[in-house]
């Protein structure tokens, strides 16, 4: 019989310490390999490492070597994908980006997606936007893995359907969502996650940072992994730590042909620009 796929997701609480916080997501990273007999991906969360401020519009940097060095290591040594939540990086057109890079099990760069969708809204950073310092992508991802397709979103992505929508079109089984999503909205979090599973028979991975960084910056955490039936088959508690699941790739197709919201699509009607 063909075994599970197991998901792991790395919760964490940010400081202001990029060190530290690398030297807890690594932690975390171990204590997870440990604890599971095998583990297909490990996600982390949005700005896992540095949560993004107004001083860092000229001194923000290439992709840190030392997290490519440290995820890639551990993707090889325990043949497993990671997404090494997100970075600020500044790439070759002298623009910075918020990214997500995918490892594969044999250690490589297997691609990287950077947000489209920044964050500027409701005052929520302190006045700062997050375009302010960010430059959106311009394009979506999504890659084949040996068990299935997989999407990236990141943290406010999720709230704009479209993107759901044309990677589950794609084929997309499983969606990851590094995420550094706000308090006290965690109905709103848990709910986009679930949603987003319903309507796209896919399973959806959503990873978040909890707790207060600053007065400006306070995260929600509960972080979920959501079945295609959207029914959360693991959830965060409000700390620091780990979730995991089991999960199949012939579950999500499964669901979609039981619901028919692929087949049953009029895309003639539709106007969506």
């Amino acid at each position: 019989m063909q075994r599970k796929t197991s998901i792991v997701g790395i919760q964490l609480t940010p400081s202001m310490d990029s060190e530290e916080n690398l030297k807890n997501a690594l932690a975390l990273a171990d204590e997870a390999f440990e604890a599971y007999k095998y583990v297909d991906m490990l996600v982390l969360p949005e700005y896992f490492y540095h949560v993004i401020h107004r001083s860092d519009a000229g001194r923000t940097g290439p992709y840190p070597e030392e997290i490519e060095e440290e995820f890639s290591k551990r993707a090889k040594k325990h043949s497993a994908y990671i997404i090494a939540g997100t970075v600020a990086n500044r790439k070759g057109d002298g623009n910075v980006y918020n990214t997500a890079v995918l490892f594969g099990r044999d250690g490589e760069k297997a691609g990287e997606y950077s947000k489209t969708h920044l964050f500027d809204v409701l005052n929520s950073m302190g006045g700062f936007n997050e375009s302010d310092l960010i430059t959106p992508g311009d394009r979506l991802f999504c890659c084949d893995t040996d068990f299935g397709r997989i999407g990236i979103a990141i943290c406010y992505d999720i709230r704009f359907p479209e993107l759901a929508r044309t990677l589950a079109l794609k084929g997309v089984q499983y969606l990851f969502v590094p995420s550094a999503f706000y308090s006290p909205r965690q109905d709103h979090w848990q709910d986009l996650l679930r949603v987003t599973a319903i309507q796209n028979s896919m399973y959806v991975i959503g990873v978040n940072l909890f707790g207060k960084l600053n007065s400006a910056n306070v995260f929600c955490g509960r972080s979920m992994i959501a079945d295609p039936w959207g029914v959360p088959v693991a959830t965060a508690p409000d700390k620091p730590g780990i979730i995991q699941a089991y999960t199949d790739s012939g579950y999500a197709r499964a669901t979609s042909d039981s619901v028919g919201t692929f087949h049953n699509r009029v895309p003639g009607v539709y106007d969506v620009k």
